[in-house]
């Protein structure tokens, strides 16, 4: 996990903690910080977070997303299955297919 993943609130007074993304469920992540953990994370580069870019109680995201646009009319094609899900899943394991796919993008 890079620095700029993980999120750290310390304040002068209150409870400090640090905040990230769990990388294997994609799920949000509020750890306790004493005073040595806040003092590890900001000498590996980890910046103090502001109000705005902290988790919620409820566990939102981590920065506020961007609104989408209604769309006019549905996508065209067929709808996005498990089954293509669990697919896709298979071709991101697969190293050679990810090779040949950049390839083909240069």
């Amino acid at each position: 996990m890079r620095p700029e993943e993980i999120l750290l609130h310390a304040p002068l007074e209150g409870r400090s903690v640090y905040q990230f993304t769990c990388p294997a469920c994609l799920a949000p992540v509020e750890k306790p910080a004493d005073r040595k953990i806040v003092a590890l994370l900001v000498s590996a580069g980890v910046d103090l977070a502001t109000r705005e870019t902290l988790l919620g109680e409820a566990g939102e995201a981590l920065l506020p997303p961007e609104p989408l646009e209604p769309m006019d009319t549905p996508p065209e094609g067929r709808a996005f299955s498990v089954d293509d899900l669990l697919d896709f899943h298979f071709l991101l394991l697969d190293d050679r297919h990810i090779e040949e796919f950049l390839e083909s993008q240069a």
